[in-house]
C-alpha cells in the first residue's frame, strides 16, 4: 500500500478551489487522510494474493446539507497527486439523460490528462447506450406510430411463471397474431440489448485495460479514484440511473467510487419514484460497500465560511450609520457568540445558515440611526424554527405555563426557566462575548464621575452566559411576567431616572469583571443607546419579514 502522510489543509491549496473556501475551516483533512488509506487498501493492496489485490469498492460519503461536502471532495482530489483521479459534478451534468454518458466521459476526458497511453472507447459501444424510442421505454402512450404497447410487451416478455399449463396452451398468442410492425420492433429492441450488453462487456474491458497500465506507469499507482458529487441534488430518476450505473457497468476491481450525498435526502428522493412505504434504506445498501459520515461542522467555523462576515464589521455599522449589538473586535467574535445560541437549541446545519443569512439580511435593511440585538433576534429565530406555535405565545405576550408544586399548588413557570429546561447545562454556561470600550459609551461628566471615585473597569471583551442573557435581557422584552431581573427597569424610589440609576450602579460597583460587571454595562448600554425602546412588535416585524428568505445554497 501507498505511503500516505497526513493531509494539511491549514493552508490554501496550489490551485484555487473556491474564492470562498481556500482554507480548512472545519477540520477536514483528517478525515480525508483516513479515508484515502481505507480507499487505497480496499481498492489495490499488493499483501493479498495476486487475483484479490485489486477490487471494486463504493464508498458512500454522508454528509447533511451544508455541511461541505463538496469542498471536501474537490480539496480531497486535488491532494491524491499519484492516483488517478476522476471529480465529476452530477448535477451539473442531470441535464443528459444518460448518467452512463456522464461518467464515462467525465472519466475518459479527465484520465487522458493523466495517462500516458491512449484513453479511447469505440463509438460503437458508447452510442448503444444512447436511449432508444425512450417514448416506448417509459410507456409513455399506449399507440405510439401503430404500435401496441401491450402488443409489443406479450411478444418480448413471457408470462409462464403466472400462468398455468393450461392457460398456456389455452391464451398463448403465435407469432402469426402480431402485427408487422410490432415484430419487427421486437427483433429491433432484442438486438440493441444484446449489442449493449457486448458495449458493457466492452467498455469493462477497456476500464480493466487502464487500470493494468496505470499500474505500470511510473508517476501513477492504483486504485483509481473516481469522486461523484452532488447526486442528492439530481433529479430523482437520473440519481437512481446514476447509483445503477456504477454498481452494474463500473464494477471494475482496481476501480474505487466515492459517492457524496446528503442520504437522508437521497432515501427521500427514491422514495418519490416507488411510494413512501419504500424501504430507501435497505434499497441503497446495495450500492455501496460502506458508508461514511462526515459530523456534524462546528458552528463557529462553519457559519465563518457560509455567512457575509462584512455586516457585522465596525466599518460597515458606522458608514451606514446603525448599531448592533454585540458590539465585537471582529465578526468572526459575533458569530462565534451567534452560533452558541444555535448550538444550544440544536438547529441543523441548514437552519443554521439561513437564520444568519437572514439577521445579516436584517442588518443591511437596517436604516441610518437604527439598531439591534442581533442576540435576541437568534434566540427568536432559533423558536421560530423549532416550535412556531411556542413562538407566537412569546412575541404576542400571550406566554402563560403552570405546574403543580408542592402541597397540590399550581405555580407559575417563567419564560427563562421554561427555556433553558430544554437546553444543555453545556450551552447555558457557553459565554457570550460583548467589546465594551467604556469611555466610547459614557459623556465626559460621566467618565469623570468614574475616574474620580475610583470605579474599576477595563477596555476588551466582557463576557455574559448564555443562561444569564436569556434570563435577564431576552426575558426582560418578552416576559410580562418576569421577575426582578428585569435588568433595566428600576425599582429605586430616590427620584432618579433609569439612565442615571444605571450610571450610579457603575460608577458604585467594584466589579471589574465577570457577568455581573457586564450586566452592569449592558444595563448602562441598554439604556443610553435605546435598545430598551425595541418592542416585541419590533422584532416580531424582524423575523416576520426576513423569515420568507431560505438559503438555497452555494450556486
Amino acid at each position: 500500500m501507498s505511503d500516505i502522510k497526513d493531509f494539511d489543509w491549514s493552508t490554501p491549496p496550489n490551485r484555487k478551489i473556491d474564492e470562498y473556501f481556500l482554507t480548512d475551516k472545519l477540520d477536514r483533512a483528517r478525515y480525508a487522510t483516513f479515508l484515502t488509506r481505507l480507499l487505497i487498501q480496499e481498492g489495490f493492496d499488493e499483501n493479498r494474493p495476486q487475483k484479490e489485490q485489486k477490487r471494486n469498492y463504493v464508498l458512500n460519503l454522508n454528509a447533511e446539507w451544508g455541511a461541505g461536502k463538496t469542498y471536501f471532495l474537490k480539496r480531497w482530489s486535488q491532494e491524491l497527486k499519484n492516483f488517478p483521479v476522476v471529480y465529476i459534478d452530477a448535477w451539473q451534468q442531470d441535464y443528459s439523460d444518460d448518467p452512463f454518458l456522464t461518467v464515462i466521459s467525465g472519466i475518459i476526458k479527465q484520465l487522458q490528462l493523466q495517462a500516458k497511453f491512449d484513453i479511447t472507447i469505440p463509438k460503437s459501444a458508447v452510442s448503444m447506450f444512447k436511449a432508444v424510442a425512450p417514448a416506448i421505454a417509459q410507456g409513455l402512450t399506449k399507440k405510439i406510430s401503430g404500435i401496441d404497447i401491450d402488443e409489443l410487451h406479450a411478444l418480448l416478455f413471457s408470462d409462464d411463471e403466472i400462468d398455468n399449463d393450461q392457460n398456456q396452451n389455452t391464451n398463448k398468442l403465435t407469432g402469426s397474431d402480431f402485427s408487422p410492425a410490432v415484430k419487427a420492433l421486437a427483433q429491433n429492441l432484442i438486438k440493441d440489448h444484446e449489442a449493449k450488453n457486448k458495449s458493457i462487456e466492452v467498455i469493462k474491458s477497456k476500464l480493466a485495460d487502464w487500470v493494468s497500465k496505470f499500474e505500470q506507469q511510473e508517476d501513477r499507482t492504483l486504485p483509481i479514484f473516481v469522486f461523484i458529487d452532488e447526486l442528492d441534488r439530481c433529479r430523482p430518476s437520473y440519481a437512481v440511473e446514476m447509483l445503477e450505473t456504477i454498481k452494474h457497468i463500473f464494477d471494475v476491481k482496481g476501480i474505487v467510487f466515492v459517492v457524496a450525498t446528503d442520504t437522508e435526502q437521497l432515501q427521500h428522493t427514491i422514495k418519490s419514484i416507488y411510494g413512501e412505504g419504500f424501504d430507501a434504506k435497505v434499497y441503497l445498501g446495495r450500492f455501496f460497500n460502506s458508508r461514511y459520515s462526515l459530523k456534524r461542522p462546528v458552528l463557529k467555523d462553519f457559519l465563518s465560511v457560509h455567512s457575509d462576515i462584512t455586516k457585522f464589521e465596525s466599518t460597515y455599522l458606522e458608514n451606514k450609520n446603525i448599531q448592533i449589538l454585540p458590539r465585537t473586535k471582529t465578526p468572526e467574535t459575533a458569530l462565534a457568540s451567534i452560533s452558541i445560541v444555535l448550538d444550544a437549541f440544536q438547529v441543523s446545519a441548514r437552519t443554521a445558515i439561513q437564520i444568519t443569512e437572514r439577521i445579516t439580511a436584517i442588518i443591511a435593511n437596517l436604516a441610518s440611526g437604527k439598531k439591534v440585538d442581533v442576540l435576541v433576534l437568534a434566540v427568536l429565530f432559533c423558536i421560530y424554527e423549532k416550535d412556531h406555535p411556542l413562538y407566537e405565545e412569546i412575541i404576542s405576550g400571550r406566554f402563560k405555563r403552570t405546574e403543580q408544586g408542592s402541597e397540590n399548588k399550581i405555580i407559575n413557570i417563567n419564560l427563562a426557566d421554561f427555556l433553558k429546561r430544554n437546553i444543555l447545562e453545556k450551552h447555558l454556561s457557553a459565554e457570550l462575548t460583548y467589546f465594551i470600550d467604556p469611555q466610547a459609551y459614557t459623556d465626559e461628566s460621566f467618565h469623570r464621575r468614574l475616574t474620580q471615585k475610583g470605579s474599576s473597569y477595563f477596555v476588551g471583551d466582557h463576557t455574559i452566559s448564555l443562561s444569564n442573557f436569556i434570563e435577564s435581557i431576552f426575558c426582560s422584552i418578552f416576559d410580562l411576567q418576569a421577575s426582578s431581573l428585569d435588568f433595566w427597569i428600576s425599582d429605586n424610589d430616590n427620584g432618579l431616572n433609569n439612565l442615571q440609576e444605571a450610571e450610579n450602579n457603575l460608577v458604585h460597583s467594584k466589579l471589574e469583571v465577570g457577568q455581573d460587571a457586564t450586566l452592569l454595562w449592558l444595563n448602562y448600554i441598554y439604556i443610553k443607546d435605546e435598545y430598551d425602546k425595541l418592542s416585541k412588535e419590533n422584532y416580531r416585524d424582524f423575523v416576520e419579514l426576513s423569515s420568507p428568505l431560505e438559503y438555497m445554497g452555494d450556486s
